[in-house]
């Protein structure tokens, strides 16, 4: 089974996936700021839920998935889910869920997909081409 069904999905997602890497690499660049943005809105409540709603969605879909190259992505995906997560809880006080790095180890997760997802995509257009032509 593969993730997406047609390889303009994957072309987008993969589109998408560098969007959201170039600003993690930018913010390696900048200092941090020492503003928490955290707060017990209901705009983050319901990020915190989506967020746990995909990881629990992702790691059942993660056995259904034929390709290794999607399953690794889809665990970093998790691992960013987690990261995300912890660095939220983090910003309420919460100190255990601290994680050191975590935005180094952020943008390189998100790095790491993103990879990944173009060499999916590669893989399926070149699948895809294979099977027009013979």
């Amino acid at each position: 089974m593969q993730l997406f069904d047609s390889v303009k999905m994957y072309v987008f997602m993969f589109c998408l996936l560098a969007l959201i890497a170039v600003p993690k690499l930018h913010q390696l660049t900048t200092v941090p700021t020492s503003a928490s943005t955290a707060g017990f809105t209901i705009n983050n409540i319901v990020l915190a839920l989506i967020t746990i709603y995909l990881a629990i969605y992702l790691a059942g879909l993660l056995h259904r998935l034929s390709s290794r190259i999607e399953q690794i992505a889809i665990v970093l995906v998790e691992v960013a889910c987690i990261l995300w997560l912890a660095n939220w809880l983090t910003a309420f006080g919460i100190t255990w869920a601290e994680i050191p790095h975590s935005r180094f180890l952020s943008a390189a997760v998100h790095c790491a997909v993103t990879v990944l997802a173009g060499v999916r995509t590669f893989q399926v257009i070149l699948h895809g081409r294979r099977t027009q032509t013979g």
